[in-house]
């Protein structure tokens, strides 16, 4: 019989993982910058002409972005012109995919009235569509029905990752 993990305190909640990552990437033009950088956008005036936010918002999301490793700076110039910046994305910014997928599914889905956004994600080498899951160490789905979330801090977890 599964008995539930006790539950977490608010010095646990203080330090969500959550949190931390909202505060970073939970401001709507931070999440479509990413989006449009998968999409191959890479340049400021190419994200100010797609997203129609203002060049401070910009700018200032970029820095953030930047700031935080999830975006790196390529320098290139044009002939003639003065010495730009490309955005393009890191590793940090890579393993944040399937979260921004699984939004993009999930506005699918909930947001709008036929099931089904203006784009839809493909693998290159099937053609099969990719969508974002719940996996576990071995590589198979997990129903959200068969997760638990376990305390690190409050109890001690076996190298099998079973609580002790």
């Amino acid at each position: 019989m599964n008995t539930p993990p006790p539950p977490i305190t608010p010095a646990e909640f203080a330090q969500c993982s959550i949190a931390a990552t909202l505060s970073l990437v939970g401001e709507k033009w931070t999440i479509l910058i990413l989006r449009d950088v998968f999409s191959g956008v890479q340049r400021f005036d190419d994200f100010l002409e797609r997203l129609q936010c203002s060049p401070a918002v910009l700018s200032a999301r970029l820095k953030t972005l930047t700031e935080a490793g999830l975006l790196r700076k390529v320098s290139y110039k044009e002939p003639g012109e003065r010495e730009r910046f490309a955005y393009r994305p890191t590793r940090a910014a890579v393993e944040l995919l399937p979260v921004i997928v699984g939004l993009m599914q999930w506005g699918d889905a909930h947001m709008k009235p036929e099931g089904q956004g203006p784009a839809e994600i493909r693998s290159r080498v099937s053609g099969l569509k990719v969508t974002a899951a719940l996996i576990d160490e071995a590589g198979e789905l997990v129903s959200p029905s068969d997760m638990q979330l376990i305390s690190l801090l409050s109890s001690s977890v076996s190298p099998s990752g079973k609580p002790d």
